[in-house]
Order: structure tokens, then C-alpha cells, then sequence
């Protein structure tokens, strides 16, 4: 296999989540910086958190896609992965109002803690990138401060359970200030998807 070959094969790779086809690609020649990080910014489309650590394990270069000072912040490699992620930009096919209505009412009925202990990682952070990509400001501010609180402390304390438990009081707080935003999901999600769908329309 050719360099531009073992290159392109590393890129397909990527985006479709194979990690043997990865692994040979390497194996061939291939840069895993190519293009200024295609391979790693493909992973980082995807969500795939497996590849993005392969990426990261055979050299790929995270500085391209985070900057200096943020980096330096950065504690550990799952921290990494989720700031990586967190670059990834928002499709609006990813919307889906039911699973919206949802999450957004287990947060009226339990409060936040619902993020943290009734989903998975991904769902929370799937609706905080929505809060952003819908233009819930407010909404989006609190539910980013609480999973960054949650992620660092859980570690702390134990895990979830014992975060939870520690800092009841303080997780209160944030279901009263998403509760408080006045900002409407619903709406707003509806705006959001008929704007995208008329995108291209004229």
C-alpha cells in the first residue's frame, strides 16, 4: 500500500470506525496527522471515543483541535477525549425533540441529577451540545457547568452516587436555575429544525 493510499485508507478508517483497517493503515506508511488531523477530526465527528484514544495512542496531535491554555487544563486522557468531543460540530439530523421532552422533563421531576444518574454519559452530553445548538443559552450554561462539576468531583467522591449524595444541596441549585430560565425547548428545538430544514431554500 502507497503512502496516499495507507493515508486515504486511515481517513475511511476513521469515519467508519474501524479500528483493523486503522491499524494496518499505520502498519502502511500512514500519517496519523494527515491533513491536518482528517483522521482525528473524523473520530471526533463521530463520537467514537474508542478510535479517538487509538488516534491518540499511535501519535494523532490534539493541539490541533484544542487550544494551549485549554490543554494545560486538562488532567487526565478521558478528560482529553471529552474535550475533543466537545469540538465536534452539531448535526441537526442528531435533534431529537422526543428524547429533548424527555430529558428536559426528568430534569423538572428529579433535577439535574437526572443528567448524571438516569443517563449515560453520551445522552448528557447529546443535550447539553443540543442546549447550545437549539440556542437555550441559559439552559446550556447550567446543565455545561453542572456535567464539568459532576465529571471532576464524581472522581473524588467515589463515583456518582457518592457526588450526588455529598453535594445535594448544590445539585438543588442547578435544577432551580434551569428551571428558571423561562427558556422554551420545545419552541425554541422547532425553530431550530425548521430553520435547518429551510437552509438551502430560496
Amino acid at each position: 500500500m502507497t503512502p496516499s493510499i495507507a493515508n486515504r485508507t486511515l481517513e475511511l478508517a476513521a469515519t467508519v470506525g474501524s479500528l483493523e483497517n486503522a491499524r494496518e493503515a499505520l502498519e502502511d506508511g500512514a500519517d496519523v496527522n494527515y491533513r491536518s488531523g482528517a483522521p482525528l477530526f473524523l473520530a471526533i465527528v463521530d463520537r467514537n471515543r474508542t478510535m479517538i484514544h487509538f488516534l491518540l495512542d499511535n501519535g494523532a496531535d490534539s493541539d490541533l483541535f484544542i487550544p494551549k491554555k485549554k490543554r494545560k487544563q486538562i488532567r487526565s486522557r478521558e478528560e482529553l477525549v471529552e474535550e475533543l468531543i466537545a469540538c465536534a460540530p452539531y448535526n441537526p439530523r442528531d435533534l431529537k425533540m422526543e428524547e429533548l421532552q424527555e430529558i428536559d422533563s426528568g430534569i423538572r421531576e428529579v433535577g439535574v441529577k437526572f443528567l448524571v444518574a438516569d443517563l449515560d454519559w453520551d445522552n448528557a452530553t447529546r443535550f447539553r451540545d443540543t442546549l447550545n445548538a437549539i440556542g437555550a443559552d441559559s439552559k446550556h450554561r447550567c446543565v455545561a457547568e453542572f456535567l464539568q462539576w459532576a465529571r471532576v468531583e464524581s472522581r473524588a467522591d467515589n463515583g456518582i452516587e457518592g457526588f450526588l449524595d455529598r453535594h445535594d444541596n448544590a445539585v438543588s441549585e442547578y435544577r432551580d436555575r434551569y428551571l428558571g430560565t423561562g427558556e422554551d425547548l420545545i419552541a425554541l428545538a422547532s425553530d431550530y429544525l425548521n430553520s435547518a430544514d429551510g437552509s438551502g431554500a430560496n
